[in-house]
C-alpha cells in the first residue's frame, strides 16, 4: 500500500472519531449552540507537506434538541408527618377519670383521636396506636336444672389491635380523618361469624373542638358504664351462664351502641360548647334474613367532677321480603350520673330499660318473643394510698319479663345479679394487672305450666380473671 493511500485511510478514521465524539457531547455540553457548525480539524498531511483531503466544515450527526429555559426540577413528595399517636391526641379536657381507672379508658364521647395540625407541620398525619390484652381465667358454674351437671372451665381470651389513624387537616382546624382498628384474637373460632379482625372502620370529616360526620363501622357514645370489672368481649360478661342456659345479659343502652355485624352506622356529633356533647346515630344494614335501622341521639354533660349522660335508641328489624310483616321493634332509654375526684376516686350509678316487641308474618304479635329488661347498678374505683394500684367494686341488676303467659296467667321472668371486685397494678404507667373476682346469681323461670309452685331454677358461678394490658 502506498504512502499515500494509508494517509488518506488515516483521514476518513479522523473524521469518524470526530462525528461520534459530537454526538455524544449533544447531552452533557449545551454550551455550544445546535446549530452551530463545528470546524474540522486540520486534515492529514502526505509526506509532501500537502492536505490528502479538502476539508471544510463537519455538522453535527444527531438530530439538535431544543434548548429548555427552565429544566425540571427533582420531584420532592409532599411532607408527611409519621408518628406514634402523641398524648395530646387524648382529650383530658374536662378530666374523663382518674389516671389508670375504667373512665379513663372510656372516652368514645369525645373527639379522638385529637390530631389537629401544629404550626409549621405537615397538613397530613399518620399515626399508628393500639391496645393489646390478654386474660387468663377459671369459672365454675352451678347449674341449676336437674338435668345439666355443674361445670368448671378454664379460658385464655385476649385481642390484641393496631390502631393507624390519617388525618388531612385543611385551613380553619377543617379536617378529614380516617380510623382502622385491625384486630388478632387469642381465641381463634373457625365459623366466620364468630370471627371480628377489624374493631373501627370509619371516615370522619369536620372542624376540630366543634363538629364532625361519621360514616362506617363505629362505636357510639357510651351511656352505662360498668366499671372495672364486666370487661367487654369477657365470658364474664355473660354472668350466670351455664352450659344449656344463658340468662338476659345487662342491658345498657347497647343494642345500637356496638360494632355490629353486616352493618354501619352514620353519627353527627356536636362538641360546642366544651361541657356540652351530642350524638346523633343511625345504624342500618343487613340482619340475619332480614334488614335492619335503628336511630340513637346521646347528649352528655360534662362538667368534668360530674358528668350526665342519657340517650334513647329505637331499632327496627324486618323481612326483605315485601309483604311478609314479620319484625322485631325494639326501643330503649337510658341515663348515668358519674363524680370523679381526682386522682383518688370515681364512681357512678346508671339505670337502662329497653322493649322489644316481636311480630310474626301476617302481624299478629310473639309474645313468647316479647319481653322487656330493666339493667340497674353502679361502680367505684378508688385509688388507695399506693399511687399505681387501684381497686374497683361493681353492682349490676337486671330484671327480664316476657310476655308469654303460662297456664296460671303469669309471664316469665329472669333475675339477674352479676357483682365484681377487681385491684390493678400499673407497672412503668404503661402495663395494666388487674385481678378480677366476679360473682354472678340467676334466677330463671321457666316453669312448668302443670304445676304452679315451680318456681324456676338458679345459676351461680364464680370466676377469677387475670389481664394483662398494655397501651400504646
Amino acid at each position: 500500500m502506498h504512502l499515500r493511500d494509508v494517509a488518506a485511510l488515516a483521514s476518513v478514521l479522523s473524521s469518524l472519531l470526530l462525528l461520534t465524539s459530537q454526538a455524544h457531547a449533544q447531552d452533557p455540553a449545551p454550551n455550544t449552540p445546535d446549530d452551530e457548525e463545528v470546524p474540522a480539524p486540520a486534515p492529514s498531511q502526505n509526506e509532501s507537506g500537502k492536505p490528502t483531503t479538502a476539508g471544510a466544515t463537519v455538522e453535527a450527526a444527531t438530530t439538535p434538541v431544543p434548548a429548555v429555559a427552565n429544566p425540571p426540577e427533582e420531584f420532592t413528595p409532599p411532607p408527611l408527618a409519621i408518628e406514634r399517636l402523641p398524648a395530646s391526641a387524648y382529650p383530658k379536657n374536662p378530666i374523663p377519670g382518674i389516671h389508670g381507672g375504667s373512665l379513663e379508658l372510656s372516652i368514645n364521647h369525645t373527639q379522638w383521636p385529637y390530631m389537629p395540625k401544629y404550626e409549621g407541620q405537615p397538613n397530613f398525619r399518620i399515626a399508628f396506636s393500639g391496645s393489646s390484652w390478654a386474660d387468663s381465667s377459671i369459672r365454675s358454674v352451678k347449674a341449676g336444672l336437674a338435668s345439666e351437671a355443674n361445670q368448671f372451665e378454664y379460658r385464655m381470651q385476649g385481642r390484641l389491635t393496631l390502631r393507624t389513624s390519617a388525618v388531612y387537616n385543611h385551613g380553619d382546624n377543617w379536617f378529614i380523618q380516617s380510623n382502622t382498628e385491625f384486630v388478632a384474637n387469642t381465641e381463634q373460632n373457625n365459623s366466620s361469624t364468630n370471627y371480628v379482625d377489624v374493631d373501627d372502620a370509619y371516615l370522619r370529616v369536620g372542624k376540630w373542638k366543634k363538629f364532625d360526620i361519621t360514616v362506617g363501622r363505629l362505636q357510639g357514645f357510651e351511656v352505662y358504664h360498668f366499671g372495672m370489672g364486666l370487661d367487654l368481649n369477657t365470658y364474664e360478661r355473660l354472668g350466670a351462664a351455664s352450659f344449656s342456659k344463658t340468662p338476659v345479659a345487662p342491658y345498657g343502652l347497647d343494642n345500637l351502641w356496638d360494632r355490629g355485624v353486616n352493618n354501619g352506622a352514620i353519627a353527627a356529633h356536636l362538641y360546642l360548647p366544651q361541657w356540652l356533647r351530642l350524638e346523633f346515630l343511625t345504624r342500618f344494614g343487613a340482619s340475619g334474613q332480614g334488614k335492619q335501622i335503628g336511630i340513637r341521639p346521646v347528649a352528655v354533660l360534662d362538667f368534668g367532677f360530674v358528668k350526665l349522660k342519657g340517650g334513647y335508641e329505637r331499632n327496627l328489624a324486618s323481612s326483605l321480603f315485601e309483604g311478609n310483616q314479620a319484625r322485631i321493634e325494639t326501643q330503649g332509654v337510658g341515663g348515668e350520673l358519674q363524680f370523679i375526684l381526682p386522682p383518688w376516686v370515681e364512681f357512678g350509678g346508671g339505670l337502662a330499660r329497653r322493649t322489644e316487641d316481636a311480630f310474626e308474618q301476617d302481624g299478629s304479635v310473639r309474645s313468647a318473643a316479647s319481653h322487656t329488661t330493666t339493667t340497674a347498678g353502679g361502680f367505684v374505683n378508688v385509688r388507695p394510698y399506693l399511687k399505681d394500684v387501684l381497686v374497683g367494686l361493681g353492682y349490676h341488676h337486671t330484671d327480664f319479663k316476657n310476655f308469654n303467659m303460662d297456664a296460671f296467667g303469669d309471664p316469665e321472668k329472669t333475675t339477674h345479679q352479676q357483682m365484681f371486685a377487681a385491684v390493678q397494678y400499673m407497672l412503668w404507667d404503661r402495663l395494666y394487672i388487674k385481678y378480677v373476682l366476679a360473682y354472678s346469681h340467676a334466677r330463671i323461670e321457666e316453669r312448668n305450666d302443670t304445676d304452679q309452685t315451680d318456681k324456676g331454677f338458679v345459676n351461680e358461678s364464680l370466676g377469677h380473671r387475670l389481664r394483662l394490658m398494655l397501651l400504646y
